[in-house]
């Protein structure tokens, strides 16, 4: 079974979306039991690897604009991004 590795702020980001958007964090949740008990690379979230220079990526649906960005190995998922698609300053 992997292990997750929140890289960066992550975690802060994380934290923020328990206070801030229950709902939203119950499905980060459920995505990422499922992906610490099966394939990260199937099921839930539409995953799909990023292309060009990210391709050791990959990326799930959280809700329709938000996403989580993420890479594994055979003991790792490594999380490098939880939030907007395209983030809004």
């Amino acid at each position: 079974m992997r292990s997750l590795v929140f890289e960066g702020t992550t975690w802060a980001t994380y934290e923020e979306l328990r206070e801030k958007d229950k709902k939203l964090h119950k499905a980060l949740c459920k995505l990422l039991k499922e992906m610490l008990r099966s394939n990260p690379a199937t099921g839930l979230g539409k995953p799909e690897q990023l292309r060009y220079n990210f391709t050791e990526f990959w990326s799930k649906h959280i809700s329709q604009k938000d996403r989580l960005i993420y890479k594994f190995d055979d003991q790792y998922i490594y999380i490098f991004a939880i939030g907007g698609h395209y983030d809004q300053r």
